[in-house]
């Protein structure tokens, strides 16, 4: 009965810290998603620099041991024509630094 009682007490004393965990990771794993897209709107933005972005989307991801790829998908306004592009970004997962960026223009 009593590490019963033990186990009730403890999980409404903790309870309120374990949520508050899981809110600062959450918010720590939106603070590097949001990283990661506005490199990529960055690097869009340097090959069409008179462009307007009208939406941006992550398309996939894929995380290795050594290697992780992002790929966005971004729609641009350039004047009257409204066009897509994919940014695809190779980084190191431990450094955080960028091993390469190709931007490419969608077909339509």
């Amino acid at each position: 009965m009593k590490c019963g009682r033990i186990m009730i007490m403890l999980s409404l004393l903790l309870g309120p810290m374990i949520q508050d965990a899981k809110l600062a990771n959450a918010q720590v794993f939106s603070i590097a998603a949001d990283q990661w897209e506005t490199r990529a709107v960055k690097e869009a933005k340097k090959r069409y620099p008179l462009a307007h972005v009208l939406f941006k989307q992550k398309v996939w991801d894929r995380h290795r041991e050594k290697e992780s790829v992002k790929q966005y998908h971004i729609t641009l306004k350039d004047h009257t024509k409204e066009f897509g592009v994919f940014v695809t970004i190779s980084y190191n997962p431990y450094s955080n630094k960028v091993n390469k960026v190709i931007v490419v223009e969608e077909y339509s």
